[in-house]
């Protein structure tokens, strides 16, 4: 069965089409990985763990570790992006809520035109923009699926074209939701989730959202004195599908304290990011710091951090 799910993820590879990137869509917080660590692994958190996982699947909020996550992502020379969520259990049917935000500053050229791309990331800007996402979610454990759902408000806000200084800048939003279950199969987790279900904007604005069906497996295993973690996702839109994988290796020498590293690939959103993505962790009793690169064409790089306390 394993041999056949990877098959099947591989094959899924050679069928994607053949686009240089991937259709224009908005807001630019939905385009990039919600934290460093989901960075590093390739963006593949359909069947991750923890709190960032409500940005990917909240049917995997169910036994994440509670605590608060605060991360930091410098994109390019005039964006960055802070995240931050938590998680709470509260008992019956394994009920779990989650909350968590993005909020991504990027320097935007206010007479540009066309929507946004990746590509505001790494170029210097004029104006300030502002793209965020809040969300909130849950879930609970029926006859052995996890099943969650979440609630996203997310907008960006850009000057508009033509606009002089003290203008006012446009806003365009929308309220969607995301649905997902997961079920433990094959040693390890698969999990699928729909994202982005909702009306295109609360405005009446054209905003495509990227609409997509997340799909994946995950598996943990211990290797003598090493804990290996693969996970993998397929990410399907119209006209869009694009495969990932991390792989993650941890080693602890004394209870509460580790260090682990970590790699991805993943089919990049635009053709000046590369596939390739690398990560490391430490822990120290309930605190654990990540740091995850991201390299794309001209010498930049996406760099973030983590704090992650439990």
């Amino acid at each position: 069965m394993r041999v056949l799910a990877l098959s099947v993820f591989g094959l899924s590879i050679l069928a994607s089409p053949a686009l240089a990137q991937a259709p224009p869509a908005g807001p630019l917080v939905l385009q990039v990985p919600a934290t460093p660590r989901t960075a590093a692994l390739g963006n593949a958190w359909v069947a991750g763990r923890d709190q960032d996982v409500l940005f990917y699947n909240p049917a995997q909020l169910v036994n994440a570790r509670t605590g608060f996550d605060l991360s930091y992502t410098h994109h390019g020379p005039d964006a960055g992006m802070v995240t931050m969520g938590s998680v709470y259990a509260s008992g019956k049917w394994s009920m779990t809520f989650g909350w968590g935000a993005e909020i991504l500053r990027f320097g935007a050229d206010p007479f540009a035109s066309g929507p946004l791309s990746t590509h505001a990331l790494h170029m210097h800007g004029s104006a300030e923009g502002v793209s965020a996402l809040f969300a909130v979610g849950g879930a609970i454990v029926f006859k052995g699926f996890r099943i969650g759902a979440a609630g996203k408000y997310v907008f960006d806000s850009v000057p508009a074209s033509g606009a002089g200084s003290g203008t006012a800048t446009p806003l365009r939003g929308a309220l969607v939701a995301d649905i997902g279950a997961s079920r433990n199969l094959w040693g390890g987790t698969f999990a699928g989730s729909v994202q982005n279900l909702g009306p295109h904007a609360a405005n009446g604005s054209a905003l495509a959202l990227p609409r997509q069906t997340l799909v994946g497996w995950s598996m943990t295993r211990g290797a003598g004195p090493i804990d290996l973690g693969l996970y993998t996702q397929l990410t399907m839109r119209h006209d869009w599908t694009a495969p990932g994988a991390g792989l993650e290796a941890g080693y602890s020498w004394i209870e509460g304290y580790n260090v682990a590293l970590r790699v991805g690939v993943r089919r990049p959103e635009t053709t000046t990011e590369k596939p390739v993505s690398l990560g490391a962790a430490f822990t120290a009793d309930r605190l654990t710091v990540e740091y995850a690169v991201q390299i794309f064409d001209g010498g930049h790089a996406a760099q973030g951090v983590t704090f992650r306390w439990r």
